[in-house]
């Protein structure tokens, strides 16, 4: 597909002037770490990953369900620049840099004023900051969050987004949710290369009694994504209600658009949560979704090069009996989505049949 080289730059911003909050919603291994990573590198964002990660691992015999409320508190206080509730989740009171264990995902905490002691002011590696930069105060995320006009987090814990609704009521939030989604085959694909027990079982825990289940049951990939399937086709629908979320506060995104058309589709959304495309942002993007070029050093996840990747290699990796029962549970999902099913071993393994389709108007 050719590359949309278009800059919309020169569109005036609805949120001129304004401090805007970016929240991007997504599952496991459906591409949110690049997308953040989009935002990571543009200059007028700072961008926190997975800020419920400490949460989860403090609480982790609750529910999803119920770490909704701490999270979603906690996303408050850090979209409004105060790091104070961190304290309660991380280990040894959440002092210093390193004590949240993802704060080098934050370029902008690699190199000055953040961290006096790095020379990474043009080339930001994660290995290196996590080296140099850990002993600062944890305080100073405070100082470089207040500098930015955006503040941008991503997640993949929240399962609801009526609990986000105290949010976008707030006088002193602008926020703006990006919900990212993956055809559900890919996604099953992805995981298992990845150890994620301690999230599945609070997926898993959701809504399940004490008396009904087993709360520590370690459940199967068809279960967890069973639950998945079922929160991103309610968030979806809680996202179009015009009551709870006002047009301009939600929108949808489909990895594979994104893959397949990224800078129009970064275009699209800088232009959602009021930012501008840069010449940096268009050039980094271009080698990260087209070159063979490295993944970044000690990076969370590496960057898919070509397009299909990301939508066709799973494909080559599933069984067509796993395929089958992913496709049963998440059958709702895949059809809101966009996402075709398969009825074969052979049609599977022909990539000539395109199982993403088109859509005739773009998602709100």
């Amino acid at each position: 597909m050719p590359l949309l080289l278009v800059s919309l730059s020169s569109f005036p911003s609805p949120f001129a002037g304004k401090n805007v909050h970016v929240l991007i919603v997504s599952s496991w291994r459906s591409g949110s770490s690049f997308l953040g990573n989009i935002f990571n590198n543009h200059p007028d964002v700072f961008y926190m990953f997975e800020p419920g990660h400490p949460v989860w691992m403090k609480l982790l015999n609750e529910s999803a369900e119920l770490l909704h409320y701490p999270l979603r508190d906690l996303l408050r206080s850090l979209f409004t620049c105060d790091v104070s509730p961190l304290h309660s989740y991380l280990p040894q009171g959440g002092q210093k840099m390193s004590d949240f264990h993802y704060f080098a995902e934050s370029r902008v905490l690699c190199m000055p004023p953040a961290c006096q002691y790095s020379n990474m002011t043009k080339t930001y590696n994660r290995l290196n900051c996590s080296l140099v930069c850990g002993e600062n105060p944890l305080k100073n995320i405070e100082n470089v969050c207040r500098s930015h006009k955006h503040m941008a987090m991503k997640t993949v814990r929240i399962l609801d987004l009526k609990v986000l609704i105290p949010l976008l009521q707030d006088p002193k939030l602008d926020l703006r949710i990006v919900h990212l989604v993956r055809d559900p085959r890919a996604v099953v694909s992805s995981r298992q290369y990845f150890t994620l027990i301690d999230d599945d079982r609070i997926v898993y825990r959701d809504g399940i009694s004490d008396q009904g289940g087993n709360k520590s049951k370690t459940p199967n990939a068809t279960e967890v994504m069973a639950k998945i399937c079922r929160s991103q086709v309610s968030m979806y629908k809680e996202g179009r209600n015009s009551m709870h979320f006002p047009l301009g506060r939600y929108m949808l995104v489909r990895l594979e658009d994104l893959a397949c058309d990224p800078l129009s589709k970064v275009n699209k959304v800088f232009s959602f949560v009021g930012l501008s495309m840069t010449p940096e942002i268009r050039h980094w993007v271009h080698n990260i979704t087209h070159h063979e070029i490295a993944s970044e050093p000690g990076g969370f996840m590496s960057y898919s090069k070509e397009a299909k990747n990301v939508t066709e290699n799973w494909r080559k990796r599933l069984d067509f009996s796993i395929v089958k029962k992913i496709q049963s549970v998440c059958q709702e999902a895949m059809d809101m989505f966009g996402y075709l099913p398969l009825e074969s071993e052979a049609d599977l393994k022909d990539l000539d049949i395109v199982l993403v389709r088109k859509r005739k108007k773009p998602y709100r």
